[in-house]
């Protein structure tokens, strides 16, 4: 009970998480709206109750396609909300931005527990896109020594020169 009068008192900002704000900033700024919705929320939760492919535990996803991402110069809060992440603990892994194309794409990591938590953003003048994702990245590597091992045998059969 103590816990719903928390949450009723802060405001819906301070309780939502990095990929929440970087969504809310983005709609906020440049004046869009989310596609698909619902598809995204349906697949974090296909995720959640398959325990997930290739180690993936969680995910969450906002589009926004063929909208026009412009503002007077949203991208200076978008970098500031997309640093802010982290604050709370990401790591940033890329950080890129294209002048001529006007494109921002930032991918974040942090460790929590044995899992690995990735937020990549990708913002372009005509769409954007915001993913996270929680893997176990032992189950992820073993998933892809197991393909590449598969490759490797393949590709070094058929170069072999008997």
């Amino acid at each position: 009970m103590l816990a719903v009068a928390i949450l009723a008192v802060l405001p819906s900002q301070a309780r939502a998480d990095d990929f929440g704000k970087i969504v809310h900033s983005i709609e906020l700024n440049y004046h869009v709206h989310r596609n698909h919705r619902w598809v995204m929320g349906f697949a974090g939760f296909l995720v959640k109750c398959t325990g997930g492919f290739a180690g993936v535990k969680s995910f969450k996803g906002a589009l926004f396609e063929n909208q026009l991402l412009s503002a007077s110069d949203p991208d200076s809060s978008l970098d500031e909300v997309v640093q802010s992440a982290g604050e709370h603990g990401w790591q940033p892994v890329v950080k890129s931005y294209s002048r001529r194309h006007n494109e921002h794409h930032y991918i974040y990591a942090r460790q929590e527990g044995k899992d690995l938590k990735v937020l990549i953003v990708s913002v372009e003048p005509s769409e954007a896109v915001v993913v996270q994702v929680k893997v176990n990245p032992d189950r992820l590597a073993s998933l892809i020594e197991e393909r590449e091992g598969g490759r490797r045998q393949a590709s070094n059969e058929r170069m072999s020169f008997r």
